[in-house]
C-alpha cells in the first residue's frame, strides 16, 4: 500500500504505522501552515479499510465562525460530503470515507485530500468575497481575448473521469487538450489545481494543462509557488500585466504563437 501512496502523490509524504492502522502527513498544508494529512484505519473484519480525517476539520470551520447549522452552509457542506462519499461522524467529529479494498486507496486517498480541500474553501469564502474582482476582471479579459476562439466555462471538470476536481474555468479549442484555470487566491486554491494534474497524470491519465493564475506575486507561500511552478503548465500573474497573463493562458489553449490584442 506504500508504494501506491507514494507513486499517487508523488512520493510526497510520510506514513507512520498507528494501531488504528496508518498516518499519512502530504506536502500539502492546511490554512494553518500545517501538513494536510489523514489516516488510513484498518483492515476490519472482513478486510476494508477507511480513510479518515483528524476529527478537526470540522471544528476549525466553526471556529472561525462559519456556523454549519447555517441553511446555505449546511447544504453546501452536505453536498460536498455527497460528492465525495464521505460522512461526517457528529460525535467524534471525524469525517469519514466508505469502506474500501486495499487497492482502491491511493485513488480515494487523492479524493479525500480535494475534499478536505474544498472544505477549507468554506473558511475561505469571506475572503474570497472581498477578492471577487480578480475573478470578475480575469473572467472580463478570458472573454475578450479567448470567446471568440474557444469554449469557456466555469467551475466544470476538464472530464468527466476528474469531477472531483473542478476548475474554476475550463478553456476549449478544437484539436487541443483543454486549459484548466485556477484563480490562487490563496494556497489552498493553488493545491487543488496541483491536485487536478496529479489525478489527470497519473489516475485517469487524461491530457490537459493545469493553470493557476495569481492575483499578485505574494498571493501563494513561496513553498506552495514552488510546487506550482515545477508541476503546472503556467502560474502568470495577474496584477500589473492583465493582457500578458492572459496571453499566457492563451497559448496553452490555443499553442504556442497565440498572442492576442
Amino acid at each position: 500500500m506504500k508504494e501506491e501512496l507514494c507513486q499517487a502523490f508523488c512520493g510526497e509524504l510520510t506514513i507512520r504505522t498507528v494501531p488504528a492502522g496508518f498516518a499519512i502527513s502530504t506536502a500539502f498544508d492546511n490554512i494553518y501552515g500545517d501538513p494536510l494529512g489523514f489516516y488510513v484505519v484498518g483492515p476490519d473484519d472482513s478486510g476494508k479499510f477507511r480513510i479518515e480525517d483528524d476529527g478537526v476539520s470540522v471544528a476549525f470551520i466553526e471556529a472561525t465562525g462559519a456556523d454549519l447549522k447555517n441553511k446555505t452552509r449546511a447544504e453546501a457542506f452536505n453536498e460536498l460530503l455527497s460528492e465525495y462519499d464521505v460522512t461526517y461522524d457528529e460525535d467524534s467529529g471525524e469525517l469519514i470515507t466508505e469502506p474500501l479494498i486495499e487497492n482502491q486507496i491511493p485513488k480515494q486517498a487523492i479524493r479525500f485530500i480535494a475534499f478536505l480541500l474544498r472544505v477549507q474553501d468554506m473558511i475561505l469564502m469571506a475572503a474570497e468575497r472581498a477578492a471577487s474582482t480578480f475573478r470578475e476582471d480575469a473572467m472580463r479579459i478570458i472573454e475578450e481575448k479567448l470567446g471568440s476562439k474557444t469554449t469557456i466555462t466555469e467551475n466544470e471538470a476538464v472530464d468527466d473521469s476528474l469531477s472531483d476536481f473542478p476548475a474554476d474555468v475550463v478553456i476549449r479549442a478544437k484539436n487541443r487538450d483543454p486549459v484548466a484555470v485556477f484563480f490562487g487566491l490563496s494556497d489552498q486554491k493553488v493545491t487543488e489545481a496541483i491536485l487536478l494534474y496529479m489525478a489527470a497524470t497519473y489516475e485517469a491519465k487524461v491530457p490537459c494543462s493545469v493553470v493557476a493564475l495569481l492575483e499578485k506575486e505574494r498571493s501563494i507561500s513561496q513553498k506552495t509557488m514552488q510546487r506550482a511552478a515545477n508541476r503546472l503548465a503556467a502560474t502568470p500573474i495577474f496584477r500589473g500585466e492583465e493582457g500578458r497573463s492572459i496571453d499566457r493562458i492563451a497559448r496553452e489553449a490555443l499553442g504556442g504563437g497565440a498572442i492576442l490584442h
